[in-house]
Protein backbone atom coordinates (compact mmCIF):
# COMPACT_ATOMS: atom_id res chain seq x y z
CA UNK A 1 0.00 0.00 0.00
CA UNK A 2 1.21 2.99 -0.92
CA UNK A 3 0.12 6.51 1.91
CA UNK A 4 0.61 9.53 0.87
CA UNK A 5 0.60 12.23 3.34
CA UNK A 6 -0.55 15.83 1.42
CA UNK A 7 -0.18 19.16 2.88
CA UNK A 8 -2.37 22.09 1.87
CA UNK A 9 0.16 23.60 -0.11
CA UNK A 10 0.93 20.63 -2.21
CA UNK A 11 -2.80 20.05 -2.33
CA UNK A 12 -3.44 22.99 -4.21
CA UNK A 13 -1.01 21.93 -6.74
CA UNK A 14 -2.76 18.72 -8.01
CA UNK A 15 -1.82 18.37 -11.54
CA UNK A 16 -2.66 15.84 -14.51
CA UNK A 17 -0.60 14.42 -17.37
CA UNK A 18 -0.25 11.73 -19.26
CA UNK A 19 2.78 9.53 -20.37
CA UNK A 20 3.33 7.10 -23.85
CA UNK A 21 6.27 5.85 -21.61
CA UNK A 22 4.29 5.02 -18.61
CA UNK A 23 1.69 3.25 -20.71
CA UNK A 24 4.32 1.35 -22.56
CA UNK A 25 5.55 0.12 -18.90
CA UNK A 26 2.12 -0.91 -17.73
CA UNK A 27 1.08 -2.71 -20.84
CA UNK A 28 4.98 -4.71 -20.17
CA UNK A 29 3.47 -5.35 -16.73
CA UNK A 30 0.24 -7.05 -17.82
CA UNK A 31 2.32 -9.33 -20.26
CA UNK A 32 4.63 -10.01 -17.78
CA UNK A 33 1.75 -10.38 -14.31
CA UNK A 34 -0.16 -12.69 -15.98
CA UNK A 35 1.78 -15.53 -18.65
CA UNK A 36 -1.01 -17.62 -18.90
CA UNK A 37 -4.79 -15.88 -19.73
CA UNK A 38 -5.07 -12.40 -18.32
CA UNK A 39 -8.31 -11.38 -16.94
CA UNK A 40 -10.79 -9.05 -18.12
CA UNK A 41 -10.39 -6.45 -18.95
CA UNK A 42 -6.91 -6.84 -20.71
CA UNK A 43 -7.64 -10.59 -22.26
CA UNK A 44 -8.71 -9.58 -25.70
CA UNK A 45 -5.61 -6.82 -25.90
CA UNK A 46 -3.18 -9.61 -24.30
CA UNK A 47 -4.13 -12.31 -26.83
CA UNK A 48 -3.61 -9.56 -29.82
CA UNK A 49 0.45 -8.47 -28.97
CA UNK A 50 1.29 -12.11 -28.06
CA UNK A 51 0.50 -13.64 -31.17
CA UNK A 52 4.00 -13.19 -32.93
CA UNK A 53 5.44 -10.92 -30.90
CA UNK A 54 8.98 -11.26 -31.05
CA UNK A 55 11.17 -13.55 -29.21
CA UNK A 56 13.81 -10.99 -28.42
CA UNK A 57 10.89 -9.11 -27.57
CA UNK A 58 9.76 -10.99 -24.62
CA UNK A 59 13.24 -12.20 -23.36
CA UNK A 60 14.60 -8.14 -23.53
CA UNK A 61 11.32 -6.74 -21.62
CA UNK A 62 8.84 -8.87 -20.95
CA UNK A 63 10.93 -11.37 -19.16
CA UNK A 64 12.80 -9.01 -16.88
CA UNK A 65 9.80 -7.35 -16.16
CA UNK A 66 8.83 -11.05 -14.05
CA UNK A 67 12.47 -10.43 -11.97
CA UNK A 68 12.00 -8.25 -9.44
CA UNK A 69 15.77 -8.80 -8.39
CA UNK A 70 16.97 -7.33 -12.14
CA UNK A 71 14.75 -4.35 -12.38
CA UNK A 72 14.31 -3.60 -16.38
CA UNK A 73 14.33 0.17 -15.55
CA UNK A 74 17.20 0.99 -13.27
CA UNK A 75 16.28 3.71 -10.25
CA UNK A 76 16.18 7.28 -11.68
CA UNK A 77 16.02 5.93 -15.22
CA UNK A 78 12.08 7.21 -15.78
CA UNK A 79 11.24 10.40 -16.24
CA UNK A 80 8.37 12.15 -14.92
CA UNK A 81 5.67 12.80 -17.26
CA UNK A 82 5.16 16.48 -18.90
CA UNK A 83 3.65 18.14 -21.89
CA UNK A 84 6.59 18.73 -23.02
CA UNK A 85 7.29 15.62 -23.79
CA UNK A 86 4.26 14.08 -24.89
CA UNK A 87 5.56 11.26 -27.32
CA UNK A 88 7.46 8.41 -26.63
CA UNK A 89 10.42 9.64 -28.56
CA UNK A 90 10.49 12.50 -26.24
CA UNK A 91 10.67 10.75 -23.22
CA UNK A 92 12.99 7.59 -24.03
CA UNK A 93 15.36 10.54 -25.21
CA UNK A 94 15.34 11.77 -21.90
CA UNK A 95 15.62 8.20 -20.43
CA UNK A 96 19.05 8.00 -22.49
CA UNK A 97 19.83 11.00 -21.05
CA UNK A 98 19.42 9.73 -17.31
CA UNK A 99 20.81 6.59 -18.55
CA UNK A 100 24.18 6.45 -20.24
CA UNK A 101 25.83 3.79 -21.86
CA UNK A 102 25.02 0.69 -24.26
CA UNK A 103 22.66 -0.77 -21.99
CA UNK A 104 20.09 2.18 -22.00
CA UNK A 105 20.36 2.50 -25.77
CA UNK A 106 18.78 -1.49 -26.35
CA UNK A 107 16.38 -1.17 -23.94
CA UNK A 108 15.53 2.13 -25.46
CA UNK A 109 15.66 0.03 -29.15
CA UNK A 110 13.76 -2.44 -27.56
CA UNK A 111 11.17 -0.02 -26.16
CA UNK A 112 10.68 2.03 -29.39
CA UNK A 113 10.01 -1.87 -31.27
CA UNK A 114 7.65 -3.30 -28.92
CA UNK A 115 5.77 0.60 -28.97
CA UNK A 116 5.42 -0.10 -33.04
CA UNK A 117 4.17 -3.86 -32.17
CA UNK A 118 1.44 -3.41 -29.51
CA UNK A 119 0.62 0.41 -28.57
CA UNK A 120 1.56 2.62 -31.89
CA UNK A 121 -1.87 1.79 -33.60
CA UNK A 122 -4.21 2.40 -30.66
CA UNK A 123 -2.45 5.66 -29.80
CA UNK A 124 -4.05 8.05 -31.04
CA UNK A 125 -7.18 6.62 -30.09
CA UNK A 126 -6.02 6.40 -26.71
CA UNK A 127 -4.67 9.68 -26.35
CA UNK A 128 -7.29 11.39 -26.97
CA UNK A 129 -9.05 9.18 -24.42
CA UNK A 130 -6.73 10.33 -21.67
CA UNK A 131 -6.74 14.02 -22.87
CA UNK A 132 -10.71 13.84 -22.37
CA UNK A 133 -10.20 12.25 -18.60
CA UNK A 134 -7.40 14.64 -17.79
CA UNK A 135 -10.24 17.57 -19.15
CA UNK A 136 -12.61 16.25 -17.07
CA UNK A 137 -10.98 15.71 -13.82
CA UNK A 138 -9.98 19.70 -14.30
CA UNK A 139 -12.89 20.31 -14.68
CA UNK A 140 -14.28 18.86 -11.48
CA UNK A 141 -10.89 20.56 -9.37
CA UNK A 142 -11.90 24.19 -10.48
CA UNK A 143 -15.74 23.41 -10.23
CA UNK A 144 -15.32 21.46 -7.00
CA UNK A 145 -11.61 21.70 -5.60
CA UNK A 146 -8.50 19.06 -5.79
CA UNK A 147 -10.61 17.39 -2.93
CA UNK A 148 -13.53 16.42 -4.77
CA UNK A 149 -11.36 15.02 -7.78
CA UNK A 150 -9.60 12.68 -5.45
CA UNK A 151 -12.82 11.27 -3.80
CA UNK A 152 -13.94 10.67 -7.47
CA UNK A 153 -10.53 8.47 -8.92
CA UNK A 154 -12.17 5.53 -8.05
CA UNK A 155 -10.09 1.93 -8.54
CA UNK A 156 -9.05 1.42 -4.94
CA UNK A 157 -7.75 5.02 -4.63
CA UNK A 158 -8.60 6.59 -1.08
CA UNK A 159 -8.84 10.27 -0.06
CA UNK A 160 -9.08 10.53 3.71
CA UNK A 161 -7.67 14.31 4.31
CA UNK A 162 -4.75 14.12 4.56
CA UNK A 163 -4.01 10.82 3.41
CA UNK A 164 -4.13 9.15 -0.39
CA UNK A 165 -3.91 5.64 -0.34
CA UNK A 166 -3.60 3.59 -3.52
CA UNK A 167 -2.76 -0.74 -3.79
CA UNK A 168 1.45 -0.54 -4.36
CA UNK A 169 3.73 -3.78 -4.73
CA UNK A 170 5.19 -2.86 -1.33
CA UNK A 171 4.69 -0.65 1.72
CA UNK A 172 5.15 2.86 1.29
CA UNK A 173 4.55 6.39 3.11
CA UNK A 174 5.65 9.80 1.71
CA UNK A 175 5.18 13.01 2.67
CA UNK A 176 4.27 15.22 0.14
CA UNK A 177 4.75 18.82 1.59
CA UNK A 178 5.17 21.92 -0.35
CA UNK A 179 5.64 20.12 -3.69
CA UNK A 180 3.79 19.25 -6.83
CA UNK A 181 0.93 16.57 -6.99
CA UNK A 182 1.14 14.87 -10.14
CA UNK A 183 -1.75 12.33 -11.62
CA UNK A 184 -0.99 10.44 -14.32
CA UNK A 185 -3.88 8.34 -15.67
CA UNK A 186 -3.07 5.13 -17.40
CA UNK A 187 -4.97 2.47 -19.32
CA UNK A 188 -3.03 -0.08 -18.41
CA UNK A 189 -2.82 0.81 -14.39
CA UNK A 190 -4.07 -2.77 -13.79
CA UNK A 191 0.11 -4.28 -14.78
CA UNK A 192 1.81 -2.01 -12.29
CA UNK A 193 1.17 1.24 -10.22
CA UNK A 194 3.90 3.59 -11.18
CA UNK A 195 5.26 6.15 -8.70
CA UNK A 196 8.10 8.66 -8.69
CA UNK A 197 9.28 11.11 -6.47
CA UNK A 198 12.23 14.29 -7.32
CA UNK A 199 12.14 17.03 -5.51
CA UNK A 200 9.43 19.68 -5.36
CA UNK A 201 7.56 16.61 -7.26
CA UNK A 202 5.01 13.57 -6.31
CA UNK A 203 4.06 11.76 -9.09
CA UNK A 204 1.84 8.46 -8.96
CA UNK A 205 -0.64 6.95 -11.90
CA UNK A 206 -4.04 5.57 -11.70
CA UNK A 207 -7.02 3.65 -13.62
CA UNK A 208 -8.01 6.38 -16.10
CA UNK A 209 -11.74 5.62 -15.92
CA UNK A 210 -13.60 8.30 -18.60
CA UNK A 211 -12.03 7.40 -21.57
CA UNK A 212 -14.16 5.71 -24.35
CA UNK A 213 -10.90 3.64 -26.00
CA UNK A 214 -10.58 1.21 -22.96
CA UNK A 215 -13.69 0.29 -23.75
CA UNK A 216 -12.62 -0.74 -27.39
CA UNK A 217 -9.69 -2.07 -26.14
CA UNK A 218 -10.87 -4.09 -23.64
CA UNK A 219 -13.90 -4.98 -25.15
CA UNK A 220 -15.52 -8.02 -23.44
CA UNK A 221 -19.04 -9.92 -24.85
CA UNK A 222 -21.58 -7.80 -24.27
CA UNK A 223 -24.57 -10.18 -24.24
CA UNK A 224 -25.90 -10.46 -20.55
CA UNK A 225 -29.47 -11.37 -19.92
CA UNK A 226 -29.95 -8.45 -17.98
CA UNK A 227 -28.99 -6.39 -21.12
CA UNK A 228 -32.16 -7.79 -23.03
CA UNK A 229 -34.21 -6.21 -20.31
CA UNK A 230 -32.96 -2.62 -20.52
CA UNK A 231 -33.05 -3.44 -24.89
CA UNK A 232 -37.10 -4.08 -24.07
CA UNK A 233 -37.32 -0.87 -22.45
CA UNK A 234 -35.54 1.23 -24.40
CA UNK A 235 -34.76 -0.61 -27.93
CA UNK A 236 -31.43 -2.32 -28.01
CA UNK A 237 -29.12 1.14 -29.58
CA UNK A 238 -30.29 3.16 -26.61
CA UNK A 239 -29.56 0.73 -24.22
CA UNK A 240 -25.67 -0.16 -25.42
CA UNK A 241 -25.23 4.01 -25.51
CA UNK A 242 -26.38 4.25 -21.94
CA UNK A 243 -24.49 1.27 -20.50
CA UNK A 244 -21.47 3.40 -22.24
CA UNK A 245 -22.38 6.33 -20.15
CA UNK A 246 -21.67 5.18 -16.73
CA UNK A 247 -18.27 7.40 -16.74
CA UNK A 248 -18.60 11.07 -18.59
CA UNK A 249 -18.21 10.16 -22.20
CA UNK A 250 -18.38 11.97 -25.74
CA UNK A 251 -20.33 11.19 -28.65
CA UNK A 252 -16.87 10.43 -30.28
CA UNK A 253 -15.97 8.11 -27.66
CA UNK A 254 -19.22 6.20 -27.18
CA UNK A 255 -19.32 5.79 -30.82
CA UNK A 256 -15.77 4.39 -31.02
CA UNK A 257 -16.33 2.13 -28.12
CA UNK A 258 -19.71 0.85 -29.29
CA UNK A 259 -18.60 0.39 -33.50
CA UNK A 260 -21.61 2.61 -33.94
CA UNK A 261 -21.94 5.52 -36.31
CA UNK A 262 -21.39 8.93 -34.66
CA UNK A 263 -24.71 10.20 -35.92
CA UNK A 264 -26.69 7.16 -34.58
CA UNK A 265 -24.76 7.34 -31.09
CA UNK A 266 -25.86 11.45 -31.37
CA UNK A 267 -30.00 10.50 -32.29
CA UNK A 268 -29.85 8.49 -29.22
CA UNK A 269 -28.15 10.71 -26.98
CA UNK A 270 -30.60 13.38 -27.83
CA UNK A 271 -33.47 10.94 -26.89
CA UNK A 272 -32.30 9.76 -23.99
CA UNK A 273 -31.64 13.86 -22.70
CA UNK A 274 -34.97 14.51 -23.55
CA UNK A 275 -36.02 11.73 -21.05
CA UNK A 276 -34.49 13.04 -18.51
CA UNK A 277 -31.89 9.95 -18.23
CA UNK A 278 -28.34 11.34 -19.58
CA UNK A 279 -27.26 15.06 -18.99
CA UNK A 280 -24.65 16.62 -21.05
CA UNK A 281 -21.78 19.32 -20.46
CA UNK A 282 -19.73 21.38 -22.72
CA UNK A 283 -16.24 21.55 -21.50
CA UNK A 284 -13.93 23.82 -23.64
CA UNK A 285 -14.47 22.10 -27.45
CA UNK A 286 -15.84 18.60 -26.29
CA UNK A 287 -19.31 17.76 -25.09
CA UNK A 288 -19.25 15.42 -22.38
CA UNK A 289 -22.47 13.13 -21.77
CA UNK A 290 -23.05 11.39 -18.22
CA UNK A 291 -26.08 9.39 -16.64
CA UNK A 292 -29.13 11.54 -14.65
CA UNK A 293 -29.71 10.10 -11.57
CA UNK A 294 -32.73 8.36 -13.12
CA UNK A 295 -30.25 6.43 -15.47
CA UNK A 296 -28.11 5.28 -12.64
CA UNK A 297 -30.81 3.94 -11.10
CA UNK A 298 -32.33 2.32 -13.92
CA UNK A 299 -29.32 0.56 -14.24
CA UNK A 300 -29.06 -0.56 -10.77
CA UNK A 301 -32.68 -2.26 -10.58
CA UNK A 302 -31.49 -4.12 -13.83
CA UNK A 303 -28.68 -5.23 -12.12
CA UNK A 304 -26.37 -3.35 -13.80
Amino acid sequence: MIRLRVDDDSLGRVRLAFSPLWETIGSLAILARYPGEAPSPYSRWVRAVRCGLPRHLVEGLVEPMRRADLPLFPQGSVPLPSPARSTLEAELMEMRVRCEGNSADQLCGFLEQYWDWAIARHWNQMRTSLEEEILFRGRTVVVSGPEAMLNELGGRVLWSRPFLTAPFHRDLEVSVTSSQLLLVPTVFAGGVRLFLQEPGVVAVSYQARATGFFQVLTATDRATPTEDRLALLLGSGRAQVMRALKMPQTTTAVATSLGMAKSTVSQHLTVLSASGLVWKLRLGGRVFYQLEHGGAVLLQRLGY
